[in-house]
């Protein structure tokens, strides 16, 4: 039987989700991913957008029922969008673009597992007189099957400009050694190794605290100081000031692009923010500055500071040029 357009263009409206169908949905997703130990399946969602909205799954086996209008030549009338069917409808294609909106915007990725319980892996462990393994569930995104090693490509030319990673921390030294001298070098690697470990807070102070080297370094290149910023560099006190000053010698010695000199002063000041708010835990909870204590925070901050610091060494080199050639 051929239904009327106007029943279909209502069962049409019935079950396709709104934007905020969709905003709801994408609550029920971050929800139910905090609360679970293991990745959920897709249904949890499903499920967890329901009850949001108030909707009680329908028994198995049995299907919408349309009811006859009471419209002079309508046959059915317009199909009630809360109506349990067409709502598990709405649901899981309301789900299917929240889950899409997510991991685009690289909140969820998809885990491994599908509607089976996930089993464990197992590590073969060998002891005196005999061996077993033990099981261990870790949970990563799903790449592949394990028993198939997918193949990849890249998409972007690996030009090393369009991605900044992570590099090993001698790597990450490499040429950084007049700007950091021994003692900051060793900030640096020490930073490393906290963030290998989970110390994160450890991790952004002490790479603060590189940072604050840089500049006294950068200082002691100026010819000529000043009585003040030498007295600075000679107490090896009030970074802030000091990177102050520096930068007014940087600018009127034209050691670089204006541009590069902000950005360096910037990313100094940003150090020195994180290390005063990590180390004297005096000041009220800021959630900016406390971001740069996370996980995600000190990652960025050691991903970004060869760059930093390898602009500060050239302008270090560009004074040193300076002073040659008066």
């Amino acid at each position: 039987m051929e239904f009327e357009p106007v029943f279909v263009e209502a069962l049409q409206r019935a079950v396709t989700p709104s934007d905020a169908d969709v905003s709801v949905a994408r609550g029920a997703v971050l929800a139910v991913m905090a609360g679970s130990a293991q990745p959920p399946l897709l249904t949890e969602f499903e499920d967890e957008y329901l009850a949001a909205v108030g909707i009680i799954r329908p028994p198995e086996r049995t299907v919408y029922q349309a009811v006859v209008s009471s419209e002079p030549g309508q046959r059915f009338a317009d199909p009630d969008p809360m109506e349990p069917h067409l709502g598990v409808f709405r649901a899981q294609h309301a789900v299917r673009r929240a889950v899409a909106q997510l991991i685009a915007e690289g909140w969820i990725v998809r885990g491994e597992g599908n509607q089976y319980p996930i089993q464990p892996e197992r590590i073969s462990v060998e002891y005196p007189g005999g061996g077993s393994s033990a099981p261990v569930l870790v949970h990563s995104p799903h790449i592949g099957d394990r028993s198939s090693p997918p193949r990849f490509l890249l998409v972007r030319p690996a030009d090393g400009d369009g991605v900044e990673t992570l590099l090993p921390v001698e790597e990450m030294l490499v040429d950084l050694d007049g700007i950091l001298g021994m003692r900051g070098m060793q900030l640096v690697r020490e930073s490393r190794r906290a963030l290998g470990r989970g110390l994160f807070l450890a991790s952004s102070s002490l790479l603060a605290a590189a940072s604050e080297s840089a500049w006294f370094t950068l200082a002691r290149g100026i010819k000529g100081p000043g009585d003040k910023l030498r007295a600075l560099i000679d107490n090896g006190r009030d970074v802030g000031e000091v990177i102050r000053l520096t930068e007014q010698h940087l600018k009127s010695a034209r050691a670089g692009r204006s541009s590069t000199i902000a950005e360096v002063v910037s990313q100094g000041h940003l150090f020195r923010e994180i290390r005063n708010y990590a180390l004297h835990p005096v000041e009220e909870h800021d959630a900016d500055r406390e971001m740069w204590l996370t996980e995600t925070g000190a990652t960025l901050l050691a991903i970004s500071a060869r760059r930093y610091l390898l602009k500060l060494s050239d302008l270090r080199l560009a004074l040193g040029r300076l002073e040659d050639a008066e």
